[in-house]
């Protein structure tokens, strides 16, 4: 995957040892984001698991498939593998695989992969949607599937898909929505505001001489970013939340970046954060970002843009 350090838990399918559990229900997928189409999935296993006495496994991979096979794409990702697996957690999952997608791995066919679940992890029960197909070609569709399951002996359990407001729920369409800044609609097929994490480190600290402080986020390069603009968010910090305004974009009144950073101001908050994890929580656009004349008029805007996301967080929105 174009020479990139792989994210820590990525394993390789190839040398996978038989795992000490006997009995899984399992399901396949990227998930990424965890939305609600893939949450509906997650609580059929958890109910159907625990009336079987299962455990519960997600396999998902990285890169994504689709990243994979267009090397040449600048591809994003709404989680990462740890923040995916510790939302599935959260969900009653009690084991997350992640298996590096490489070319050996795209060769495989349904059977071969399916038959290392059973003898490898015990599958008995296969929880999927009704779009599903795997394997090399993407030839596992489900009637092969469910020929596999008759002929191995797993059953085979079948979730359709979720839609809102007559669109289906994906994670193409959360992408879609974030790239339009439109992050209150993403947050409603997400099921949970969309959110960025990572350490606060120094920024030119421009801010702090203006009477302004900023937490500079280092997010992972392949997070999907939302639009460039001004936002309403929630932060965490050290397990307490604060409320904050958001700056995505390349800080055009006194810089010419070529790359977005993330940079917050948290409300009603003083300290040194420098080296601390924050996560950031997207609750609403603002405004778009834009170049002004000088340190007065941003400053002034700013103080239009902290009344307005007080506005927004009273109204008690994600």
């Amino acid at each position: 995957m174009k020479n990139e350090k792989l994210p820590p838990n990525v394993i390789d399918f190839f040398e996978l040892n038989p795992m000490p559990t006997e009995r899984t229900c399992i399901t396949i997928g990227n998930f990424d984001g965890v939305h609600l189409g893939h949450q509906a999935i997650i609580r059929k296993m958890v109910r159907h698991a625990a009336g079987e006495e299962q455990s519960v496994i997600v396999i998902t991979f990285f890169p994504d498939p689709s990243d994979f096979f267009s090397p040449k794409r600048e591809a994003f990702y709404l989680t990462e593998p740890s923040e995916k697996s510790r939302l599935l957690r959260q969900l009653g999952v009690e084991q997350v695989l992640t298996f590096q997608f490489t070319n050996q791995f795209s060769q495989l066919t349904a059977r071969e992969f399916i038959s290392a679940l059973v003898e490898k992890i015990g599958m008995e029960t296969l929880v999927i949607g009704r779009d599903f197909a795997l394997g090399k070609d993407r030839q596992g569709t489900l009637p092969v599937i469910h020929s596999l399951g008759l002929e191995l002996g797993f059953s085979v359990e079948v979730v359709e898909r979720i839609e809102l407001s007559q669109q289906e729920v994906s994670s193409t369409r959360i992408r879609h929505f974030l790239s339009a800044g439109q992050v209150y609609e993403a947050a409603k097929m997400l099921g949970h505001p969309y959110f960025i994490s990572g350490p606060v480190t120094h920024g030119s600290d421009r801010g702090a001489r203006i009477g302004l402080p900023t937490a500079n986020i280092v997010h992972w390069p392949k997070k999907q970013l939302p639009a460039i603009g001004v936002y309403a968010t929630r932060v965490l910090l050290a397990e307490k939340n604060y409320f904050g305004i958001t700056n995505v974009g390349f800080r055009p009144t006194f810089e010419d970046q070529n790359l977005p950073n993330i940079e917050t101001h948290i409300l009603d908050f003083e300290g040194d954060i420098y080296g601390e994890d924050l996560v950031l929580y997207f609750v609403q656009k603002i405004r778009d970002e834009q170049k002004f004349s000088g340190v007065d008029a941003l400053l002034a805007q700013i103080e239009r843009d902290k009344s307005t996301a007080r506005k927004i967080f009273s109204h008690g929105t994600l």
